[in-house]
Parts: C-alpha cells; sequence; structure tokens
C-alpha cells in the first residue's frame, strides 16, 4: 500500500514541476463574444449574498468569479423565479470559464437547492476544490466530510478545471477530493449531491506515524475531457438542463452531448420541497479564471419584447410612422403606441407587468408631451380625463425597488414623474400570457422642435420601460418633431411690387434686410438650427447661400451681375432649416436695376486737319484718325443715344479774319456744313450694358475741313461743341 502511494506522489511531483513550466510559459486564448442570448434577465437573479464576488447581470451576462485569486461567487434565482419541479423544465445556458487554459483554477458549478438560507447560500471560507458546493474535507479530527459546510438540500453539477489530488504536508494526510479522476491535470465534468453522506468517500490510513485522513468525492456522471483539453479555452460551451417530473428524471447537456443524468423520486427528500433555486457558484484559489454565465433558454422565464412607436393621426385610424424623414409638426396630434409581447417560445406568463413612461431630460415642452385625454389599455380605459377607471392599480414596487402603495391607477402614473430622469410609478397591466400582445396608446402633441446639432435632428428621446416579476423591458425611442423656418423681411423689400419695382443701382448686391428664424408653437426657437437660403431670379436655376444660426440677420448678398437693366426682375426665395430639411413659404421680391451713365469719353481738346494749299477749292483729311469722342453708355441694353456737333467757324490768329470755308460734316455723298445749328453726326440703339462707341469715319467721311480758292493763308482756329443726346429708344 505504502509503495503504491510513494508512486503516487512522485507522480504528483512531476505533475506539480510540469505546472510550474506552463506557469513560467502560459498559452492564453483570447474569449469569445458572447453568442445569442436572453439579455432581459435582469429580475432573474436576486442580488448576490453577502461575501460573492459575483456580479448581477448586465445585457445578459453574468460574472460568477472574477478573474482574481481567492475568490467566492454565489449568485440565485430570486424566489418568484425558483424551478418547479412538479412541471417539466428545459433551460440551456452559456458557460465561459475565460482563457487560462493549464492555469486556470478552480471552475464553478451549477446548483438547484432548497436550503433555508435561499438566496443568502454562500461558502465564504473553504477551500477552492470544493468550487462554492461541496463539503469541506476534514483535516484532522474525523475521517467524514463536514457536511454541514456544503450546501444544504442540493444537487450540483461541477465543472473543475484543476484536478485537485494534493498532498497536505503539513497534517500528512491527501485530502484529495478529486481522486477518483483518473488522469492527472485532467479538467471534468461531474455531478452529485452535495450534502449527502453517500456523495464522498471517507477513511483513515497510516502514512509513518501519522494518522491520515482521507475524503474523496465520488464523481458521478464523469466526464473527463482529454488531455491538454481545457474548459477555461475562451470559448463559451452550451449547457442545458431538463426535468421530466413524471420520470423523475434531471438530465444535462454539455456541448449538445448528454453527459449526465440523475432520478430524485423524493423530492422532499432531496430538496425539501418541488420549488427550489437554483444559481451558479465558482472559487478560485491561488490560481484563477473569469466565470461567466449567459442564457439561451430558460423554460420558466418570459421571453418579452416592447415596440414603441408614435404615429401621425389619420383621422381614427393611425397614419404615418413618425420618423427623421416624415416628422411632426408643432401641434400636431398624434399616436403612441406600446406593444407589448410575450413571445410564442416563452417559458411562462409575464407576471405583474407595471409599464413606465419617461422622458429623456426634464424639458418637457421640447418634442412631444401626452395630452389630457383618455389612456386605454388593450381596448379599456385606464382613466378618462385624469380621472381613474378603477380597473388598473398601480405596482406594489418601482424600478428601483422602492415598495408603493398600489392604489388605483390614472395617467399621471405613467405620465408623470417622480423626479428628474425618472420613471413615474406606473400603471401595473396584471400578466402577459405565453404567446400573447398587449397594446397601449396615448395621445400626444408635438411641441417645440427635438434637438439638433446644427445639422442634424436628433430627435428627443422617450423611454418606456416594462418592469414585471420575472423580466423586465425598456425601449427608447427618438420622436421627431420639426418647424417650419419662418422669413421676415423689413417693409422696404415686401413693399415693392410688379409694376413698382424696387430700385437698385447696376450690380448691386441684393442684401435683404430682414431674419429668419426656426420656431415653435410655443415661440422658442433652436438656436443650433442651420439654415440655407433658396434664391431664384427670373425663376431661372435655383441658387443657395448659407445662412447664419438663426437670429437677427439674414445673411443674403445676392449677386445681379449680367442682369439687364431698367427690366423689372423677379426674385423667388425660400428657406430650409438644416437638420429638419422644412421649407419655409415662398417670398417673391420684385427689383429693377437702374440705368447707368451716358457720357463723353476720351474727348480731345486739340484737334486739327492735314495742311491746306490755297489758291483752290478742297476737302481737307483730318490730322489721325483717333480725332472724334467716344460714347460710354451704361444705361443698358436699348439705350438710344445722338451725338451732335456744331461750330462758329474758324478765324486767323494774327487778325481774326474769317477763314472762306469751315467745317463740313460729310456722310456718304452728302455734304452739310457744321455751323451753330448742332448737326447729328452719330446715333445709336445700344445692344448691351455697357455699350463703349468710339466715333470713328473713314478718312473721306465725317467732319472734314473745307477750304475755298479765295481763302488766305495762315493758322486758323476754332471751336467743335459735342452735344450728346439721350434720347428715348424708338
Amino acid at each position: 500500500m505504502r509503495i503504491n502511494k510513494t508512486i503516487q506522489f512522485l507522480v504528483l511531483g512531476i505533475s506539480l514541476l510540469l505546472g510550474i513550466l506552463v506557469v513560467v510559459s502560459p498559452t492564453k486564448a483570447a474569449i469569445d463574444p458572447v453568442p445569442a442570448h436572453i439579455t432581459n434577465i435582469e429580475n432573474l437573479f436576486a442580488a448576490p449574498p453577502k461575501g460573492s464576488n459575483s456580479k448581477p447581470p448586465e445585457d445578459g451576462v453574468t460574472v460568477i468569479n472574477p478573474a482574481a485569486n481567492n475568490q467566492s461567487g454565489a449568485i440565485w434565482s430570486n424566489p418568484d423565479n425558483r424551478i418547479d419541479l412538479t412541471k417539466s423544465f428545459d433551460s440551456s445556458m452559456l458557460l465561459n470559464f475565460g482563457d487560462s487554459g493549464a492555469n486556470a483554477a478552480d471552475g464553478m458549478a451549477f446548483v438547484m437547492h432548497g436550503d433555508s438560507r435561499g438566496t443568502s447560500v454562500i461558502q465564504p471560507n473553504g477551500s477552492g476544490q470544493q468550487l462554492g458546493v461541496w463539503a469541506e474535507p476534514q483535516s484532522s479530527s474525523s475521517a467524514k466530510p463536514d457536511l454541514s459546510t456544503a450546501i444544504q438540500n442540493s444537487f450540483a453539477v461541477e465543472f473543475d478545471t484543476f484536478n485537485n489530488k494534493n498532498w497536505d504536508s503539513k497534517n500528512f494526510k491527501q485530502n484529495w477530493l478529486d481522486f477518483s479522476v483518473t488522469q492527472l491535470a485532467t479538467n471534468h465534468i461531474a455531478s452529485g449531491f452535495p450534502a449527502q453522506e453517500g456523495t464522498y468517500t471517507s477513511g483513515t490510513e497510516k502514512v509513518l506515524f501519522a494518522t491520515n485522513y482521507t475524503t474523496i468525492l465520488n464523481h458521478s456522471n464523469l466526464y473527463e475531457l482529454p488531455k491538454n483539453t481545457y474548459l477555461s479555452d475562451g470559448k463559451w460551451h452550451q449547457f442545458r438542463v431538463t426535468w421530466d417530473p413524471d420520470k423523475h428524471l434531471l438530465s444535462y447537456y454539455f456541448d449538445t452531448v448528454l453527459r449526465g443524468t440523475a432520478t430524485i423520486t423524493d423530492l422532499n427528500k432531496t430538496f425539501g420541497g418541488t420549488n427550489v433555486y437554483w444559481g451558479f457558484t465558482g472559487k478560485t484559489g491561488g490560481s484563477n479564471e473569469l466565470n461567466q454565465v449567459a442564457f439561451e433558454k430558460i423554460s420558466n422565464i418570459p421571453l418579452t419584447s416592447q415596440n414603441y412607436k408614435v404615429y401621425h393621426e389619420n383621422g381614427d385610424a393611425l397614419g404615418a410612422e413618425v420618423t427623421k424623414d416624415n416628422p411632426a409638426k408643432p401641434l400636431e396630434e398624434l399616436k403612441g403606441v406600446l406593444t407589448i409581447n410575450n413571445e410564442p417560445t416563452s417559458g411562462s406568463d409575464w407576471k405583474q407587468v407595471g409599464v413606465r413612461y419617461m422622458t429623456e431630460g426634464t424639458d418637457d415642452s421640447q418634442g412631444v408631451s401626452y395630452v389630457a385625454d383618455d389612456l386605454t389599455i388593450n381596448n379599456k380605459l385606464v382613466s378618462k380625463n385624469k380621472v381613474s377607471t378603477g380597473l388598473f392599480k398601480t405596482p406594489a414596487v418601482d424600478l428601483n425597488g422602492n415598495a408603493l402603495t398600489p392604489h388605483d391607477a390614472t395617467e399621471n402614473d405613467f405620465f408623470g414623474t417622480i423626479g428628474e430622469n425618472t420613471f413615474s410609478t406606473g400603471v401595473n397591466m396584471g400578466d402577459v400570457a405565453k404567446n400573447s400582445t398587449s397594446k397601449i396608446q396615448f395621445t400626444l402633441t408635438a411641441f417645440d422642435p427635438t434637438p439638433t446639432d446644427g445639422t442634424t435632428n436628433l430627435g428627443r428621446n422617450y423611454k418606456i420601460s416594462l418592469d414585471g416579476k420575472m423580466a423586465r423591458e425598456s425601449t427608447e425611442k427618438a420622436v421627431y418633431v420639426t418647424s417650419v423656418p419662418k422669413i421676415v423681411l423689413d417693409k422696404k423689400w415686401t413693399d415693392p411690387t410688379k409694376e413698382k419695382p424696387i430700385a437698385l443701382d447696376k450690380n448691386q448686391p441684393i442684401d435683404l434686410t430682414g431674419s429668419w428664424s426656426q420656431s415653435s408653437a410655443t415661440g422658442k426657437i433652436d438656436s443650433h438650427a442651420l439654415g440655407t437660403l433658396h434664391y431664384a431670379i427670373d425663376d431661372g436655376a435655383e441658387k443657395t447661400i448659407a445662412q447664419n444660426n438663426v437670429g437677427p440677420k439674414l445673411v443674403s448678398g445676392i449677386p445681379t451681375v449680367g442682369l439687364s437693366l431698367n427690366d423689372t426682375h423677379k426674385l423667388t426665395l425660400y428657406m430650409t432649416n438644416a437638420g429638419y430639411n422644412e421649407k419655409s413659404a415662398v417670398v417673391t421680391v420684385y427689383f429693377k436695376l437702374k440705368g447707368g451713365t451716358l457720357l463723353l469719353d476720351k474727348v480731345k481738346n486739340e484737334i486739327g486737319f492735314e495742311p491746306v494749299t490755297v489758291g483752290k477749292n478742297t476737302i481737307n483729311k483730318r490730322d489721325n484718325t483717333d480725332w472724334a469722342p467716344t460714347v460710354a453708355d451704361t444705361r443698358g441694353t436699348g439705350s438710344r443715344w445722338d451725338l451732335y456737333a456744331s461750330s462758329t467757324g474758324l478765324t486767323r490768329t494774327t487778325d481774326h479774319k474769317q477763314l472762306d470755308g469751315g467745317l463740313v460734316y460729310v456722310d456718304g455723298q452728302k455734304s452739310t456744313d457744321v455751323t451753330e445749328i448742332p448737326q447729328r453726326i452719330a446715333s445709336k440703339t445700344t445692344t448691351s450694358d455697357d455699350d463703349i462707341t468710339p466715333i470713328k469715319w473713314d478718312d473721306n467721311q465725317g467732319i472734314l475741313l473745307k477750304v475755298n480758292a479765295g481763302a488766305y493763308a495762315g493758322d486758323y482756329t476754332g471751336t467743335i461743341d459735342w452735344t450728346l443726346g439721350n434720347t428715348p429708344a424708338p
């Protein structure tokens, strides 16, 4: 016997050495994301008992033990969610043992119990090999384990990540709960009844001069994982438990494979009754792992959902849904519809469902508000004009677990608030049966535009929470309310008509004075809203100008370059608001661009003619080609002008003797004397708004100098008067 023990010790020593090597060079796997699971299990578990390191569910995932040394975990179903073993039970869970691999310890256990301590049961002390559920092996005084340290009236399935075959050198004893596990350093799954004596094998043996007290766990349905395979592999493993009350048979599966059964014929003897708590325990010691649980299916838990939508009214019927692209308008009446579902695959009725409504934030005037109208649940009136019908009560507790005094429910219980950002006390709808739907309908009124970030309509968030005895749901809905932007122009721009347009200088930009606003039925202004001014001139292509935040002044600067002068033009404009994409009323403005100027340009102070030979009749040419003035007409296309020339004659500089001859205007074959009577020498109807016309003639045309044969030699001077006439267009 001693020889065999010595061999075991040697093997154990090798195992420990190998363990040291693994610690030096650990291999870890990443933890996989949790697969699809039930998330609304906040009401499933009671608060972890005192001394437990377990964490309540978060998004449907419960931490039994964090990845830390010397942790004790326990979490239990609340009393309302105990398993009724007179009925069938079928639930599947997802287990994750972290990613510590060969370094993991010690594991966790699924436990069903009828311990009188209820949800406060925990093993705050004890060794890691007990996993928070098994009895503690005695150290010296007795060969039997202390059954009082186990969870009473219980059944457990253990998931053991560390094979405990340890030698207690201090007390010279072998206290191996896992002695019956055949392979060293293997993970295993087994089951048993923790508080029953038959679950353990106890005895004493002599080791040298000491008495060895041994406690061995009899692993029922022992399944040993293949060598170098670990539960702590980062993966989620399915664990399923079923109960057949007719056969008194409990079965459990791991990764879809049946791994164990237990026949429990006497429920009172085993559990102390027919209703049992269920949950998980876990332990870590000098090594650790992260133990987590999620749920795929729980046969006694309702599978619930809710849907909250807001609709436009369409007479007595529901219109289109209020969305970002189809928002409500201020003062528009809307219908809120809350649909509550207990799914066809649900495990039970949804008991005592309390409904609570909350607006995110405290500004009730933004978005929508409830109208003091009739509140209807499943076609039954909760209240009429805020007076209770007596058909519905308030819940006994609020969402924070505070006790309430139930009373006849009114709409104030649904829409009122206890304080900032809190739910109202709620309306108790009673039970929602499996595979059934309940509906609440109420009337809302849209008020101010919902918040924006300047470019995006963010919507006002509304939350409805359902707090049942066995499940909790909440839905958040963004309700979009918009407001039509408004343009207000100063009188200067609103008075002009088509017959009497406002006059603007040529090329002067149109700077509309006035304001735009993103206001609401209550007169509030969304200071974050941004706008875009849309305009078109004479029904031409639409153009845009970005606007400032809602404020007192329009940002305009509409260009008029290229527009015809002296004609009436039509300007149409409207505003859109960013985030809402709503459109203001169209505003029409009539304007005319005043004509520019008509003037002589490039008029020379001195002009002359080529030298003259006296003694014969001659017509003499001008001395250069750039002789006559230029006419600049910026009055607009279609303007008419006439240029006239007149002269008092030429006189000799020495004696002021009159020249025998004078200026003549030659037009074609016709020659006309230029006298004191103005002679029209050019005219034009402009074809552009900026018309520049240099007066030019061929050498033998235009104003020339006629000298008769009797003229005396000398230098002659005189003046030409240029007259530019503004003549109406024909």
